[in-house]
Parts: structure tokens; sequence; C-alpha cells
């Protein structure tokens, strides 16, 4: 399928879409979990944590789709859309390679991530034509937002024990 706008996107595929992200983001946080689980325990707990809810949430956009259009025949995700949806930066080998991924290298790109997570259920909740997709797009919104929120302090507690 060719790229497309954010804005041509059916509900349907916004859901399909949103279910990939939630799904690449659990995996993602996952992967940073383990990464840091030996010397900073607290926060691969709290990775894994916040991969549990990205879990969650995309069972939620699952069971939803399936309810509205049955069995999904296709998938969409952030390679179809033209726009940058939500992506911890994990393709760059190199920060492993190299040992650089630290705990605010690794907070900061999934500060990122969760900003665009919130940017991208705004703006399906604004998109949406049927009140039950905006309303789940607005919680999912929020969701997103309280990870920036717990992400926002990290970083802060960081900067002040430095």
């Amino acid at each position: 399928m060719p790229q497309q706008s954010f804005s041509e996107l059916t509900a349907e595929e916004v859901l399909l879409l949103a279910i990939d992200v939630e799904r690449s983001n659990g995996i993602r946080l996952r992967t940073f979990s383990e990464l840091f689980v030996d010397y900073a325990p607290d926060a691969a707990k709290l990775f894994a944590e916040m991969a549990d809810e990205e879990d969650e949430h995309g069972r939620l956009l699952e069971a939803t789709y399936k309810r509205r259009f049955g069995e999904a025949q296709r998938t969409v995700t952030e390679d179809d859309v033209q726009e940058v949806i939500e992506a911890h930066d994990l393709d760059d080998g190199e920060h492993l390679v190299f040992d650089d991924m630290n705990l605010r290298r690794a907070l900061q790109i999934i500060l990122k991530a969760e900003h665009q997570a919130e940017a991208f259920y705004r703006q399906a909740t604004r998109a949406a034509s049927d009140p039950e997709l905006e309303e789940l797009f607005r919680q999912l919104a929020e969701f997103e937002d309280g990870h920036v929120q717990w992400i926002e302090t990290r970083l802060e507690t960081l900067r002040e024990s430095a």
C-alpha cells in the first residue's frame, strides 16, 4: 500500500495503526527494560510497567477493532503513514555497540515517542466521527500524557542529581 497521510485514513485504518503502534512500543519498552535491569533496576521496572500498559492498550484496541470490523484482513503500520507516529529509536545500534545508551538518553528517546503518541491520539480524537472511538482515543491520549509526566519527572531528578 502506498504511504497515506493520516487525514486520509479511515476509522478502521486508524485503529489498525494504533494497534501496531502499541504492539511495537511494548516490544521497544521491554528492550529498554532489559537493557537497564542490572544498573538502573527502578527504571527497568518502570519501563516494564509501561510496556505492560502498552500491551493492555493494544488488547483494548484489538477488542474494539474486532467488535466493530471483525477479524483484521490487513494491517496498517507506521511505515504506511507519511507522518511520524511514534517510534522509540532502537534502530541505531551504535548506541548499544558503543555502550553510550545511558538512562538519560533512553528517557529522552522514550519521551519524544510518548509526546508523538499523545499527539497521534489527540489527532485521532479530533478526526473521529464516532463517539466511542473519540472517547477511546481521548483516554489513550491521557495515558500517554501520564507517561510523559513520569518521564519528565525522572529526567528532572537525574538533572538534579548530576
